[in-house]
């Protein structure tokens, strides 16, 4: 980190505003981990899904995304209830349709005649179809959750933060 850099940081904690900006700001720490709000973790695990953990809940909800992790994590911050197990569902949904669209591709390539293709090819558009509908569900949420967000930002909890000289 640069002396300039540096000089902001020790600047924001000399006037206590660090707490302000950990209750709006997602970040990646060095481990790979990510933290939203002080209140949220995001963690990888070994099968590629992700885990978030909450300081106030002792329930962790594992996600297939991402991205539909973080949705979750702001609408859950914002209490809202629906939208977030909604984004929780649906993210489920959506990994179970890939395994079923990978499993009717195969099955349609091993399928030896007329009849069992057309079963498989009406089965694949069916489960394409479900992914789009998922998928565009999704992501309205994850619109809403960024517009949110970046709301959030320029709503400042305190002015003391736009006080902080951040030009380099």
């Amino acid at each position: 980190m640069n002396n300039k850099k540096m000089a902001v940081v020790e600047k924001a904690i000399k006037h206590g505003m660090l707490s302000d900006i950990r209750n709006i700001i997602i970040y990646q720490e060095p481990d790979g981990t990510y933290q939203l709000f002080n209140k949220y973790t995001i963690l990888r695990i070994a099968s590629g899904e992700f885990v978030v953990g909450s300081n106030t809940v002792t329930k962790h909800t594992t996600f297939y995304n991402l991205q539909n992790a973080a949705a979750w994590c702001i609408f859950d911050v914002q209490d809202k209830v629906r939208e977030s197990s909604r984004i929780a569902e649906l993210d489920y949904r959506l990994s179970s349709i890939d395994i079923d669209i990978a499993i009717h591709n195969k099955l349609f390539k091993k399928s030896k005649n007329t009849e069992e293709k057309l079963i498989y090819i009406a089965k694949l558009d069916d489960d394409r179809l479900k992914k789009t509908l998922i998928t565009d569900e999704l992501h309205m949420y994850l619109t809403d959750s960024k517009r949110w967000q970046t709301k959030r930002f320029d709503q400042k909890p305190d002015n003391n933060i736009r006080k902080i000289n951040t030009t380099y």
